[in-house]
């Protein structure tokens, strides 16, 4: 199985995408025992945690310690804090994991071209941001107390066991800016105890207290973090849309509001005439729009060996195919006198004749230069290829030998 085939199909198989959609997102949590050790082997291994820290160049905000003593957070090991090397800083870890603490690697997506991969097809699927962050704990030992997550989790037990207790959902769906502590003594028993094996799958929506511990074994994971955009971010995106476009929106508060009962009415009045204004001319187009380049904005192109395409941009011709790199989620934005598409890594803008030939790279996984629609010249193709190709948004699938006709494939390491 290649990466590329690791998305969220296969990340909750067998169960298929409309039941889980249906009955567990955001709803309850998810338990998939597979008997299976080997099914998240193209993702990662216990064998590659020690290449991570040695050769990623780590720094303190990249990794945490974490320790929980009879229900209790206790002092972490203060590890990688006056680290002078990554040698140094592994010797750090695993004097740490000796001592009973759980190592958090964060963001991995960043770090390993599988997990990124994965991590994209969540993203390219789902629509929301995605985290990936690993967890390794030692026998016998617990990271965290009780808890809850403003996010989404997906756990996917790499190597060893471990077990997890799910409680009730402390918070309805949580706001992403809400907190997580929990007062144990309010806790009921668990909704569910599960020992999670290699393979298997732990789904928790946010705001579901759960709490996880080691036995007799040591425990790798992942956990996929989704933080989601909720419709509180979309009207928040509407409301950023309507004050650019109307100054009362923009103006400030009345001063001395917080104690001025004639500002205070003045307040109200005011702003149930903005909420109404805001009713009549707020539009999710603009407001999808600018959710979508703030998306697309915090991605970065996935390793594909692309210096090999820049290398041949030149002998591009109308027979060369041509392909979007992997993960390229884009948006076209059209204005009066110009049309962008916005793609992860960057941005291209031309003259709004362009717009069908952009709209049709977006719906293409490959195709000729010839193929390109619009009234474009030849040439005018090439230009636009070449500079896709250049600014990341495309990749040389197949270029030309010895003659336009002839083609060699190019190998890369998608």
């Amino acid at each position: 199985m290649s990466n590329q085939d690791f998305d969220f199909e296969r990340l909750i198989q067998p169960i298929d995408i409309a039941t889980f959609l249906e009955n567990y997102w955001e709803q309850r949590s998810l338990v998939l025992i597979r008997k299976q050790a080997d099914y998240y082997a193209s993702l990662f291994s216990m064998e590659y945690v020690e290449d991570l820290i040695r050769f990623t160049d780590l720094k303190s905000q990249d990794c945490r310690v974490f320790k929980t003593t009879e229900g209790e957070s206790v002092k972490t090991y203060a590890a990688m804090e006056n680290s002078y090397s990554n040698s140094y800083a592994a010797n750090q870890l695993y004097d740490a994991y000796n001592q009973g603490n759980t190592l958090c690697i964060h963001k991995i997506h960043d770090r390993c071209k599988s997990v990124a991969t994965f991590c994209r097809n969540l993203e390219a699927f789902l629509n929301h941001p995605v985290n990936i962050n690993l967890y390794l704990t030692p026998k016998d030992a617990q990271g965290f107390p009780p808890h809850y997550d403003t996010h989404d989790v997906f756990v996917l037990q790499i190597a060893g066991s471990k077990n997890w207790r799910i409680y009730e959902s402390f918070s309805d769906i949580p706001l992403v800016t809400k907190g997580y502590i929990v007062d144990q003594n309010k806790l009921d028993a668990p909704l569910h105890e599960v020992c999670l094996q290699p393979g298997d799958l732990l789904y928790i929506p946010r705001g579901h207290v759960h709490e996880a511990m080691t036995s007799e074994t040591s425990s790798l994971h992942l956990t996929v973090g989704v933080s989601v955009f909720e419709w509180a971010t979309l009207i928040n995106e509407a409301i950023a849309s309507v004050a650019e476009q109307n100054v009362n929106f923009r103006k400030a508060l009345p001063v001395g509001f917080l104690h001025n009962s004639e500002a205070k009415a003045s307040i109200k009045n005011q702003l149930a005439q903005l909420l109404q204004i805001l009713a009549e001319c707020a539009n999710d187009e603009d407001a999808m729009e600018r959710l979508t380049k703030r998306f697309i904005s915090g991605m970065s192109p996935l390793p594909d060996g692309h210096f090999i395409s820049l290398d041949a941009v030149n002998e591009i011709n109308p027979n060369t195919t041509i392909a979007k790199r992997q993960g390229m989620i884009c948006q076209i934005t059209k204005k009066a006198d110009s049309v962008m598409i916005q793609f992860p890594g960057g941005t291209v803008t031309g003259p709004p004749h362009i717009e069908p030939a952009l709209r049709f790279i977006v719906n293409s996984e490959e195709f000729l230069v010839k193929d390109l629609p619009g009234f474009l010249s030849n040439n005018s193709k090439l230009v636009l290829v070449q500079r896709l190709v250049k600014e990341g948004l495309l990749k040389i699938q197949q270029r030309s030998t010895t003659s336009t006709t002839e083609s060699l494939k190019i190998t890369s390491n998608v």
